[in-house]
C-alpha cells in the first residue's frame, strides 16, 4: 500500500503527518520551526528530526512514495534528514501560497491572505502570481503573530516604564513566561535561539487579554486587521482583480488569537468591495499534501473535501458543512 508523509514548515512550527493512499492517518508529529529567517540552522535541523521521529513512531514504512513539503523553510534540510532514516521515492514542494489555498479551501486558484508567523498576501491563478508582503520580520510582516507579539510585548514595556495604558497583558505574560521578574523579558527574547518565534509566541496571549476585554490588546489586533486587510487591497489593485475574484482564504495561526482582527478586516474591505467573502480555512496547512494528492487524482473537490473531513478530523479548522 503507498505510503505518504506531508510537512508543514514556518517560523513557529513544523507539522507533519503520514497517511495511506486511502487518507487513513498513520502518523503525526509537531515541533518547532524552520524559517532560517526566524531560527537558528542547528535548531532547524532538531526541529525536522523531532518531528520526523514523533511521524514515524508508530509505524516506519519501507518506502514513502512522496514527501509533500509546504510552508517557509530549509526544504533541502529536510529532504536531507528524512533521506537519512527512509527510503523516499519523490519529494514534492509546494510554495506557502498555493499551500494556503489547497488545505484552506482544495483549490490551486485565488487569493490567500496569510497571517502566521510572517504576513502577506497572494493572487494565484494559471497565467500569473501576485504577491505582497512577505519581507520578513525586520522589513515588514505588518499585521503578522510577530507583529501582533512585538507590539504586546512592546505594550507592555510602556506600562512597567510608566508612560504607556494598563493592560492586562502584563499578568499573563508574567505568568506564561515564569518570569521572576520583569527585565528577564530581555532574556527571553534576546538570549533566544529564534527571537521572532519567541516574538510571536505572545500572539495567543494578546488574544487571552482581549478576550477578557483588555482595550490594549483588542486595539492591537483591529490594527492587525487594518494592515492585513492594507495589503489585501494593495493586492487587489496590483492583480488587477474584478469584483468576481473577490473569495479570499485565510491562512495562518494569527488569525486565531481573537475575532477582533478578523472582524476589522473584513469590515474594512467590504467598506470598498461590498460582495468580498474572506472564509476561514477547512484545513491545518499540513493537509496541503494530501489536498494536492487527491486533486492530481481527478476527485472532484466536494467529493475530496468531504472524504478529508471523515479522515482527518483533528486537522479541521472550518467546522462548518459548507465546501
Amino acid at each position: 500500500m503507498a505510503c505518504y508523509i506531508s510537512f508543514d514548515g514556518g517560523g513557529t512550527k513544523l507539522n507533519g503527518m503520514m497517511f495511506d493512499e486511502n487518507m487513513n492517518l498513520l502518523g503525526t508529529g509537531h515541533a518547532g520551526g524552520i524559517n532560517l529567517t526566524q531560527t537558528s540552522l542547528e535548531d532547524c535541523r532538531a526541529n525536522v528530526h523531532s518531528c520526523l521521529e514523533q511521524v514515524l513512531a508508530a509505524h516506519e514504512p519501507p518506502l514513502v512514495d512522496v514527501v509533500y513539503y509546504t510552508g517557509v523553510g530549509n526544504f533541502q534540510l529536510l529532504c536531507e534528514e528524512v533521506g537519512r532514516r527512509v527510503h523516499t521515492a519523490q519529494y514534492v514542494g509546494t510554495d506557502e501560497a498555493l499551500g494556503g489555498l489547497l488545505a484552506g479551501a482544495l483549490r490551486q486558484q485565488g487569493v490567500l491572505a496569510l497571517a502566521g508567523t510572517g504576513s502577506d498576501v497572494f493572487y494565484i491563478s494559471p497565467e500569473k502570481r501576485t504577491v505582497v508582503g512577505a519581507w520578513g520580520p525586520i522589513l515588514g510582516d505588518d499585521g503578522s503573530g510577530a507583529w501582533i507579539g512585538q507590539q504586546g510585548i512592546r505594550a507592555v514595556v510602556r506600562q512597567i516604564n510608566g508612560w504607556g495604558e494598563d493592560t492586562l497583558l502584563l499578568p499573563i505574560i508574567r505568568q506564561a513566561w515564569a518570569l521572576k521578574n520583569d527585565w528577564q523579558m530581555v532574556r527571553m527574547v534576546h538570549q533566544s535561539p529564534a527571537p521572532f518565534r519567541q516574538v510571536a509566541s505572545v500572539t495567543p496571549l494578546v488574544g487571552q487579554a482581549a478576550a477578557r476585554g483588555d482595550r490594549v490588546c483588542l486595539n492591537i489586533l483591529r490594527e492587525a486587521g487594518h494592515l492585513m486587510a492594507v495589503q489585501t487591497e494593495s493586492l487587489i489593485r496590483r492583480a488587477g482583480l474584478g469584483e468576481d475574484q473577490l473569495d479570499v482564504t485565510l491562512c495562518g495561526g494569527a488569525w486565531k488569537a481573537h475575532p477582533a482582527m478578523f472582524d476589522a478586516y473584513l469590515s474594512e474591505l467590504q467598506a470598498a468591495h461590498p460582495t468580498l467573502t474572506a472564509r476561514r480555512p477547512l484545513f491545518e496547512h499540513v493537509c496541503a499534501g494530501p489536498a494536492r494528492l487527491l486533486l492530481e487524482r481527478g476527485m472532484e473537490r466536494a467529493d475530496a473535501i468531504r472524504l478529508m473531513k471523515a479522515q482527518f478530523a483533528q486537522y479541521r479548522v472550518d467546522m462548518t458543512d459548507e465546501t
